[in-house]
């Protein structure tokens, strides 16, 4: 996920959704990419905890270190993928919809292991247990508010829309659609993870 997070930063559309913010404040600060990632993440990880109350299971704090691995990754591949930016809008594009397609399937993996997840994807399976919604539809919610939030802040600080193109939008109606489709497309994924000694709890039985 955090290559899917690199390259939709190189294809220079917009970054996706879950790197909105980061990415606005990233700019705006001396810290990385990553750095604010965490920082983000680590505000989601209290909006689940206040949503599901009783029900957040405090074996998710592992959420925590899983966190700061994730800002540590997404600063490694942005030097290792350094080279790769794209330079005419076919291959923008062609970068773009990769990003989705890897984002979506590390999105789907997390979601069929069960045994945590990102507090993107904690916070939109928190809305989708409380509010009784699919988690794709939730996905693309929590997605969609990201973006908003990334464009607020983006004219605020810096007075201006920066990082948020059609390649943002792009993301935030197709990352949840790809998890879907793989969803379709795996179903053996979850026999997988169905197996005996395999996960905490499963979650086959979600809508995804």
């Amino acid at each position: 996920m955090s290559i899917g997070v690199v390259f939709s930063v190189n294809a220079n559309l917009g970054v996706s959704p879950i790197s909105c913010v980061p990415y606005i404040y990233d700019l705006a600060s001396p810290l990385t990419l990553g750095q604010t990632t965490i920082i983000l993440n680590i505000m989601l990880i209290f909006l689940q905890i206040i949503l599901l109350r009783k029900a957040y299971k405090p074996f998710q704090l592992i959420q925590f270190p899983i966190v700061f691995l994730f800002g540590l990754f997404i600063d490694m591949n942005a030097r290792v993928f350094h080279g790769m930016v794209a330079h005419d809008y076919p291959t923008e594009l062609l970068l773009c919809l990769l990003s989705c397609l890897i984002l979506g399937f590390g999105v789907f993996l997390e979601v069929k292991a069960s045994l945590t997840f990102l507090p993107g994807e904690g916070l939109a399976l928190a809305i989708s247990d409380t509010f009784n919604v699919e988690f794709g539809k939730a996905k693309i919610g929590t997605d969609t508010s990201l973006v908003v939030i990334g464009i607020i802040s983006s004219f605020v600080i810096m007075s201006s829309v920066e990082g948020i193109r059609e390649g943002t939008m792009i993301a935030a109606l197709l990352v949840g659609f790809t998890v879907r489709m793989y969803n379709r497309v795996f179903p053996f994924v979850d026999r997988l993870f169905a197996l005996e000694g395999v996960g905490c709890s499963s979650r086959s039985d979600m809508k995804v």
